[in-house]
This record gives C-alpha cells, structure tokens and sequence, in this order.
C-alpha cells in the first residue's frame, strides 16, 4: 500500500503530461451503438461501446492484473430505465513492461467492445423519443505512459408497443465475444498452501483444445504475474494458479481471502476464443494431510444453482428481522460506537489540529515559528498579521493539495508518508534544516522558513514555507486521535471531505493567526537576544529527534541494506553541508570559495541525493523472495523450482 500511493502519484502526473502530448497524436476512437431502434415496455436491450486503440497501446479488464482504470460509464438516464454493471468481453493477458519490468497484464488491445443491458420501465408510454445518454471513462497504456480517455454516449430510440432490432448494428450484436453463463458446467476449486487447482467439466457438445485455457479473476485472489499451467482430458479442464500475496515491485496489494472464487475462464475451440463465467465456493484440500499410496474419494464436484427463497420463507423471516430498523454496533469491548457526523466531524478535527500543534513530529517546526514572532516583536502589527495569514495560507493551500489528491485516488490518511521516495525527501529535508539552525552553515530565511529575520519579500516565502513543511509532516501524528474523523471524511462526497481538511488545516494554523492578530500577546514573550541563538540550537535537536522518527518508518520501507546507505547518503549530504558552510563565505577568498565552498560542496550534496533517491525501494538481488510458510518449499518442488531459503533473525 505504501509504495503504491508513489506509482499511482507518478501516474497521475505522467498521465497529465502524456495527455498533453497525446492530444495532438492518435486517440482511440469511440462509438456507441443500440441493439434497438424501437423499444417495449419492461424489454432490456444492449448497447455497444466500440473502442479502437491507437497501435502499441491497451486498455483494461474489470482486473487489471497491475494498476489500471478500467472502463465505466456514469449514466444519464430517463426516468425508470436502468443500466446494468459493464459487461465485458473476453481479455488477453498481456505481457508488457510497466516501471521498467516485465508484467503481465489484463486487457485488450486493436478493437474492442465493451456492452450494457438498459432496461425499460414498464409503465412506458408508445410514441416518444428516449435519449440514452452518459459520458464513458477508460485509461488507455503503453508501456512509458497512461492516458485518461472518455466518450459522450447519446441515442434516441422510440417507445413502442414491441421491441424493434437496429439491423444497421446487428452485427456488433450477433454471437459477442463475451462469457456466457455456466448453464451445463460443473466446477470444483480446491486452495493447497497457496496454490489452487481449479475443475471444470464443459457439457457434451463443447470441444476444448489443449492451449489457450486462461483463467481471469475478477475478485483480484488470483496472482496475475504467476504462471498458469492447464492440463485438458476430453470435457474437463484443470487448471492450476497461484494465490496473490502481493508484489511490491510491481505495487500490487495483496489480494482478498473470500469464501468464494469468481472471474472467467477462457479456453480455445475449433472455432475460436469462447469463455464462461465461474463463481463457486472456495474450499482448502482437507485431504492433503492423507499418507501417499491411500486411496481418496474425488470431492463432489459443485453444481451451479440458484436458490430462492419462497414466500413463506420471506415472511417468516420478516417476523424475526426489521429491515428498517437502525444498527447499533458494539465495540468488542462492549461499548457502543458512537458514530460519526458531519458537524461532530468538523468540532473533533479542529480540536485534533489545535492539539497537534504539541505532537513530537509538529512541535520542532513550530516551535521555531514562535520564535520568529518573538523576533517580531518590536514590529510593525501590519507586518506580524500578515505574517500570521501567509503561514495560515501555506498549511491551507498544501493540506488542499494533499487532500485533492488522496480523495481522487482513493488513497489512506497519512500514506503519501509511507512512499519511501516522499518520506526519505522529507528526512533530507528535515536532516539540512537541523544542520542550518545548529550553525553548520546559513542560507537565510527563504530556504528553512523558520527563525531569523522574518522581513520583506524573503519573510513572507518562509512563512508560507512554515505552512507547507507544517502540512507534510503532520500526517503521521494526526491518525491515532483523529483516524476514525479521517475514515468518515474520506468516505463522504468530496465538498464535504474538502470541509473536514480545511477545517484540520484551520485547528493546526489557529493558534499562530491568533497570535499574529493579537500583538499583546506577542510582546508578552520573552525578548529577543543572545538566547535566541541557544534556543534554535536546541530547536536542532528536537528536529533531529523527528528525523530520527521517520528513519525508524523509513527503515521497514526500503529493508536494512538500503536503509545503510541511506544513512551513508546523508552524511554525505551532511558533509557537503558542512563545508559550504566553512567555505562558502564571503570572508573566503573567491578562489576557494568558488571551487571548495560552491563546487565541490555541490557535488557531494547532489551525489548524496542521487545516492538516497537511488537506494528509495527494496533492494534487487536477482531472486524472488517470497514470505515463507508451511509447505512452500514441497509446493515449490513440484512446480520444479529452484528454492533458496534465507534464515535471519534481528535481535
């Protein structure tokens, strides 16, 4: 989830940049088609999305199998009509290169088509048009960038006393591509440590060949990038898959664990592609524990049915269950949730973001802020509220940005802080700003934002500055007393999350505007003088203290072998610091200021931060390492595997 926050960052950005240049190029085209010209009451019919690729790019199944937005239409329908879920036709698993590795993915290539059942009212009156309207939304890939794509559907069809076919697109209708139901089959899945093996037996007049036989989940259980295996005897088909325990370098979460298994398995006929839809129930090999040489029963093969509930049963149950009645949930220790509202929502999160002025991970920065108010003591009042507004303006603006984007990619409170390539930004960050207030070197106001002189033009940017550094490290220190406020505003429409965030922005920046609107309150500090210096000395080390915070998190990011060099990486960075700082001073003679103090203090900071940002991910060592459990190693065996096993232990 951590690094995955990054990929979808990274995409939404290139996205936008190769939307910019794909504008001018080949776009996909588009057209929808009706089954119909003319339709009855209560009739459903189909319409026909067709989409054509440019060459070289894909668009995705309903799983992507890696990230991918697949395609989904928002509705504008006449009153009573319905449209169902997208009904999509057979994928191909798609072998590509997506961040610079081979990944298989699922989707579609050239043409395709994508179809939905719009279902007509039954009270519907003969003889007037009805507009079948709605703007359909896709991302198309290749293997350097992404594109977000979207089509205005609208038809006009008539209302009439009988269904009339559109014999201009009868042919995007006639014998579809897409997986028909499982009327005729028979299905067994069984999970052994990882590993299923899934039977099919197709009935009599289906002749499957051997290749071809692919299986497509569409609840993301199965692993998209192991290989399947399938072996074929007359009607039955088993086929062989890997559970999804997740893939960081590819950014793929891990998988649910459900009691039932769903997707489509595609298979191969002499006349082509055909598929079937699967969902049946999930059930472990209770027999893998048997002694070899003993003979077992074969499990009963799971029979697809539908069961209904009959009228008595219906009523039965509605004398013991009120539907309508209101939940109350308990806590497991006994305490009744209480639950959260809007208004409840905004009171908590001020009161979170005021309080989190004293968290450890806020307080360093902040408390450098009081101390730029002290310097402004014996200033213009003018000066001091504006100051005040365009710190209070920086943490807005940020925590706007911040939360446009967590809201639009569904991300978690907090998780732009588990990307180690944010989150080792924020350390160097944070590690060069301890150095400049412990004395190692200065570069003024406009680059730290906190302390000194707070005037003119360069006052103000590190004001604001104050704000946005406030922003990005306050993420992590909010989530244990507001994580349930957070879950609630994530959840609710986006002008009402916007509210939540802005008010949390609002908690946090109070007591500063506050004081910048209140000069008495100012002048009742301490006034400035020689224990200024002292104080931001000790101000370095409560951010040192807060890097060594987020090293901690850091660290179970990236694995102990990067983590070192990380480590090494800063010193580095601390030593270029250092000496542009004894070098890089007026006082020195420009000779050895330009080439020591400027050059070569300049080559190591950006070797330093080349060497962080390289060492940002999980180290490669050319072999897949997978969580070991029980029988991982005999399952491996049988798929004749080479298995390297790895013993440590961290005391």
């Amino acid at each position: 989830m951590m690094q995955r926050s990054l990929i979808l960052l990274l995409t939404f950005f290139f996205s936008s940049l190769a939307n910019a240049q794909f504008g001018g190029g080949d776009k996909s085209t588009f057209k929808a088609v009706s089954e119909v010209t003319e339709i009855a009451p209560g009739e459903t019919f189909k319409i026909a999305l067709q989409l054509n690729h440019p060459d070289h790019w894909h668009s995705y199944y309903v799983n992507p199998g890696i990230l991918g937005t697949s395609m989904k239409v928002d509705w504008a329908l006449p009153d009573g009509f319905t449209a169902s879920e997208t009904i999509f036709t057979i994928p191909r698993a798609i072998e590509t290169k997506a961040i610079g590795l081979d990944t298989v993915l699922y989707g579609y290539e050239g043409e395709v088509v994508f179809y939905y059942e719009i279902t007509a009212p039954k009270e519907l009156a003969p003889g007037k048009d009805v507009t079948i309207s709605g703007k359909a939304g896709w991302q198309i890939c290749d293997e350097g960038s992404c594109v977000q794509e979207s089509g205005e559907i609208s038809l006009v069809i008539k209302s009439a006393d009988t269904t009339v076919p559109d014999a201009a697109g009868a042919a995007v209708f006639e014998n579809p591509p897409i997986a028909k139901p499982a009327d005729g089959w028979t299905f067994e899945v069984v999970e052994e440590e990882g590993s299923f093996s899934l039977t099919a037996i197709a009935p009599d007049g289906i002749s499957i060949q051997e290749e071809g036989i692919y299986f497509f989940s569409s609840d993301q259980q199965v692993d998209s990038q192991s290989l399947q295996d399938a072996e074929v005897d007359g009607q039955m088909i088993i086929a062989y898959f890997d559970r999804n325990f997740g893939n960081e370098d590819l950014f793929i979460d891990k998988g649910p664990t459900l009691e039932t298994m769903s997707g489509m398995l595609a298979y191969q006929t002499e006349t082509g592609r055909a598929a079937v839809n699967v969902s049946i129930p999930l059930s472990a090999n209770l027999d893998a524990a048997d002694p070899p040489g003993v003979d077992k029963a074969p499990a009963p093969l799971v029979h697809l049915e539908t069961v209904k509930a009959t009228e008595e049963e219906i009523a039965a149950g509605a004398e013991l269950y009120d539907v309508d009645a209101k939940l109350e949930i308990v806590l497991p220790g006994g305490i009744e949730e209480k639950k959260v509202t809007f208004g409840s929502s905004l009171f908590f999160v001020f009161i979170g973001g005021l309080l989190l002025n004293l968290m450890p991970c806020v307080f360093p920065v902040l408390g450098l802020k009081v101390m730029g108010f002290v310097a402004q003591a014996g200033e213009d009042e003018k000066k001091i509220k504006i100051h005040g507004l365009v710190f209070g303006l920086g943490l807005l603006v940020t925590m706007w940005i911040l939360s446009a984007v967590i809201i639009s990619l569904n991300l978690n409170w907090g998780e732009q802080l588990s990307n180690p390539v944010f989150l080792g930004a924020i350390i160097v960050l944070l590690f060069v700003m301890g150095l400049n207030l412990f004395g190692l070197f200065e570069i003024g106001t406009s680059l730290t934002g906190v302390g000194g002189e707070l005037q003119g033009k360069k006052g103000y940017s590190g004001s604001f500055f104050s704000g946005v550094l406030t922003t990005l490290i306050a993420t992590p220190c909010s989530g244990p007393f507001l994580g349930a406020v957070m879950g609630f505003a994530l959840s609710q429409p986006k002008p009402i999350a916007f509210a939540v965030f802005t008010v949390f922005a609002l908690g946090i920046a109070s007591p500063y505007i506050v004081l910048s609107f209140f000069p008495a309150l100012i002048k009742k500090l301490p006034r400035p003088g020689a224990w200024m210096e002292s104080f931001k000395q000790i101000m370095a080390f409560l951010v040192f203290a807060t890097v060594v915070f987020f090293l901690k998190s850091y660290l179970t990011l990236v694995g102990e072998e990067h983590f070192n060099y990380f480590l090494f990486a800063l010193t580095l960075i601390g030593l270029g610091a250092y000496i542009y700082g004894r070098w890089g001073t007026p006082i020195t003679s420009k000779t050895k200021r330009m080439v020591t103090g400027y050059a070569l203090s300049g080559l190591m900071i950006f070797g330093g931060l080349t060497w962080a940002y390289s060492v940002s991910k999980k180290p490669k060592d050319g072999l897949a390492w997978q969580e070991w459990y029980p029988g991982v190693i005999e399952l491996s065996r049988t798929k004749k595997r080479i298995v390297w096993v790895d013993y440590t232990a961290d005391w």
